[in-house]
């Protein structure tokens, strides 16, 4: 009788977020339509002061600031782990005038459009596990915000 081969099972989580773009898409669609928005007419929708935006995949309010720390947080980390190079310094800028709500000029919607560019070119060479161990860091990273271990 013959032995089979000894192979390792096939991990779909090896392969670059470039092979699923939509994942990518999934997270700037949102960032992206928010500065069209802006451009355009230059509103935010706010809840009690906060800016907040509408997530049509989840159909759900979420707030913006808090999302645009998430995003840059996890291209942060993604520079620091694999040495990736990403810019964040205009999203960085963006939320914290969202959040203060000081006044968003075009420049600064220029230079946070120019950032969101280099984290999609990032985010496309991270592997499907590099990225998922990213995310989890960071939910651990806000679990444990919450509870006051920061």
């Amino acid at each position: 009788m013959r032995k089979s081969a000894h192979r390792r099972p096939y991990r779909a989580t090896r392969i670059k977020l470039s092979a699923q773009p939509w994942k990518i898409s999934t997270v700037f669609d949102p960032i992206e339509r928010i500065l069209h928005r802006m451009e355009a007419d230059c509103t935010v929708d706010a809840v009690q002061g906060r800016p907040v935006f509408y997530e049509d995949g989840h159909a759900g309010w979420y707030d913006l600031v808090a999302a645009l720390r998430g995003v840059i947080e996890f291209h942060q980390l993604a520079e620091a782990r694999y040495g990736i190079s990403a810019e964040t310094d205009g999203l960085v800028k963006f939320a914290n005038k969202l959040h203060s709500g000081a006044p968003v000029f075009e420049q600064d919607l220029a230079q946070a459009r120019a950032d969101i560019e280099t984290c999609k070119r990032q985010a496309l060479r991270l592997t499907i596990d590099e990225a998922t161990d990213i995310v989890q860091t960071i939910r651990i990273s806000m679990e444990l915000d919450k509870i006051g271990y920061s």
